[in-house]
Order: C-alpha cells, then sequence, then structure tokens
C-alpha cells in the first residue's frame, strides 16, 4: 500500500442499488475500513438498500430516495461543504453521475470504456483498468486498485441480529422466483417448474420451502401458487431485507434466478443454485457459489443471439422471453442432488 493512500483523509462513495451489487460493495467497505482505517468513509445509498447495511459502524451514509429528486438534493446538501481526496464513482447511471456533480472530491474515478454509459465519462477524471471479462465484484475492486490498495477483505459483518423470525426448527429452503420488474429483463424461469422442484424437495428430503419475494401486485398474485401445499411457507411481500437476510442464514440453500437475495445467499456462504439463460453468470452470478449454478447462457446466446462467447460483448444480455425455458427441472434437481446427497 502506497504512502499517497495511506494520506488519504475522506474517501466518498456513490453506489446507489441494486441489492446484489450493495452486496458486492461490502467486501468494498470493508477493505477500506481495514486498511484505511483513519481515513473518513462516506457512501452516498439508495433508501432502499441503506436498510440492508445500516447497521455497519464508522461510515457517514447519505441516504437517497431514488423516486423524489428534491428530497435526493436535500441530503446531498448535508455533505455540500465537504472536501474529498477521492469519489469512486461506483455507479454509471444518469442519476447517480448527476449526483457526482454535488461532490467535492480532488480526483473522481470511475469505470473504464467498457463499463461506461449515460455519459459517464464526462462525470470523471480517471478511469478504472479495464473490467472486460471479470465478475462485477472484481470490478469494484478495480477501484481500489486504482487508489494503491491491493489487498483486499472479504469480511461480511453487517451487524444484522440472529433471528428465526418464523421459529422454525425444521430444515428449509429458500427459493425467490422474482427478479426487478424492468424492461425486457426475462431472467425469470416459469413459476410452474419450482411446484415440481418443492414436490421432489419434500419427496425426497422432507424438507420445507420458504417462498420470497417483494410486494408487487404481480409478485403477489404469482406466489398464490404456493398457497395450497402444507409443506410452503409463502412469505413474498412480508419480509424486509433484514427478514429475508435471516430466512436465508439459517436455510439448507437457496434457488433462485439472479436476485438480490440469490446474492445474499452467496454472501452467507449457501449452497446456491442460480438459474442463468438471459445473463452471464461469470459476470453477475453468486461470486462464491457458482458450482451449482445452471448456465444456459452460453446455449440461449447462440439460440437467440446467434453469437459465441467470443464475438459478444461482455456482459451482453440475452433478451427472448423463451431463454429460461433452456433450464429444465432436472437440472435442477440434479444440482439438489449434489448438495443434499451428503
Amino acid at each position: 500500500m502506497s504512502q499517497i493512500t495511506n494520506s488519504l483523509k475522506s474517501i466518498c462513495i456513490i453506489r446507489l442499488s441494486s441489492i446484489g451489487d450493495i452486496t458486492h460493495m461490502i467486501p468494498i467497505i470493508q477493505t477500506l475500513k481495514y486498511y484505511l482505517p483513519k481515513t473518513n468513509l462516506t457512501w452516498i445509498i439508495g433508501k432502499t438498500e441503506y436498510s440492508l447495511v445500516k447497521n455497519i459502524e464508522n461510515i457517514d451514509f447519505v441516504v437517497i430516495d431514488k423516486n423524489n429528486f428534491l428530497s435526493a438534493i436535500r441530503a446531498l446538501r448535508t455533505i455540500k461543504d465537504n472536501k474529498y481526496d477521492v469519489l469512486l464513482h461506483m455507479q454509471v447511471s444518469f442519476r447517480s453521475n448527476i449526483i457526482s456533480t454535488f461532490i467535492n472530491a480532488k480526483r473522481k474515478i470511475g469505470f473504464d470504456s467498457t463499463g461506461s454509459k449515460n455519459l459517464h465519462s464526462f462525470f470523471i477524471n480517471e478511469r478504472i483498468d479495464s473490467t472486460y471479462g471479470i465478475h462485477v465484484m472484481d470490478a469494484f475492486f478495480c477501484f481500489l486498485s486504482k487508489i494503491g490498495l491491493d489487498d483486499k477483505n472479504f469480511k461480511y459483518d453487517m451487524n444484522i441480529k440472529l433471528n428465526n423470525i418464523l421459529n422454525l426448527k425444521e430444515k428449509y429452503i429458500v427459493i425467490n422466483p422474482f427478479t426487478s420488474s424492468r424492461r425486457f429483463n426475462y431472467r425469470e424461469w416459469d413459476i410452474g417448474n419450482y411446484n415440481i422442484i418443492i414436490d421432489y424437495l419434500h419427496r425426497n428430503y422432507k424438507i420445507s420451502s420458504i417462498i420470497i419475494g417483494g410486494n408487487s401486485e404481480y409478485e403477489l398474485e404469482k406466489s398464490t401458487l404456493f398457497n395450497n401445499k402444507a409443506y410452503v411457507i409463502n412469505m413474498v411481500g412480508k419480509t424486509d431485507l433484514e427478514d429475508a437476510y435471516n430466512l436465508i442464514r439459517l436455510s439448507e440453500l437457496y434457488i433462485g434466478p439472479d436476485s438480490g437475495t440469490l446474492h445474499i445467499a452467496s454472501m452467507l456462504k449457501k449452497p446456491v443454485i442460480g438459474l442463468y439463460a438471459t445473463s452471464n453468470p461469470l459476470r453477475t452470478g453468486p461470486y462464491y457459489e457458482m458450482k451449482y449454478t445452471i448456465n444456459k447462457y452460453p446455449e440461449a446466446l447462440k439460440i437467440f443471439n446467434n453469437k459465441t462467447k467470443h464475438s459478444s460483448i461482455w456482459g451482453e444480455r440475452v433478451r427472448n422471453k423463451n431463454a429460461m425455458s433452456l433450464i429444465k427441472t432436472q437440472d435442477v434437481i440434479n444440482s439438489i442432488d449434489k448438495i443434499l446427497n451428503f
């Protein structure tokens, strides 16, 4: 670690969302705290995401309501007189780019050209090294390398109190069939497939299932499919992020497509059966538990985009609603058996 790095008195970080990327940020924060204990850290973060990390100590949080721009500006006024040695501009959304203009920093470090969009390059004065071909978390660590910090601390302690919110004594798994509601997302597996998986788990392993998800009308309606099974607990719309964290923490394994809770499960070092066809799990998959992931992305890329990994750009999405059907229930069952046949 260089003398320049040791001399940093203050660092501001912009990373507003998403939940999955916030879990990837935690080792970044813990690394900074461990190796630069005298450096003041400010993290500009989204309101929802803050609820997951709010108990981390020795961080000055600036909480942004992404749905209320005027409220966001008022929150930024609390740090308007601060002068930072470095801004780690770790998000390329137009909103975050605008927010960066309110930060007074000598160095404004952003993504390389591969990861840049929404005029991101106009809001920074330094770039990290190329992130082509690496996982999102490793891309975040490139920001630390840029300030001379190459060591890593994969500590995930967020001071979330252990809570068995359902007082369950029997073993269970957690399933989140849902992903974000962005247009042309197409990351969700046919929800009827989960019934087959749930029945298999109960019949062969006597394990119950807990279904989690958000409180959108879509998720609440879809989740009623599971209401008629005695060995399923439908918690969709009934948990906050800390509840979901604790449900996953006490589970045997996690199943679902790319979502924030999948990355929470990975962070907790739980066996994760990630379901991937429309995005590349080597870039956005469960960082610690890739070995059980169902990866149909190369096949989907060839069928629906007429490309291979060599002819496509890193992170290219397959935006076809039929892509996830390449994942078969037997694929998931095979991964279940690898995990539960101790």
